[in-house]
């Protein structure tokens, strides 16, 4: 599958990542069956069933060396 760049935060506390947005920077895996990819065999067709998972290729922008908020337990 293709790989786009996506920028985001980092917590190294439980390894969480938040995506921020994606820089439209793509790498093109040139497979005939995804989605993305420039040498798609169905181009023109609206409904294939080619697979269209996005793989992430993770920019870290701001790491933080704390628990991302929803991994922190409530406290009781």
């Amino acid at each position: 599958m293709c790989l786009h760049e996506i920028v985001g935060d980092y917590w190294t506390g439980c390894g969480h990542f938040h995506g921020r947005y994606f820089t439209g920077v793509t790498s093109d895996c040139g497979s005939l069956r995804c989605k993305t990819s420039a040498s798609h065999m169905h181009k023109t067709a609206r409904n294939c069933g080619c697979l269209s998972v996005v793989t992430e290729d993770r920019r870290v922008q701001n790491l933080y060396r704390t628990r991302h908020p929803d991994c922190v337990r409530p406290s009781r």
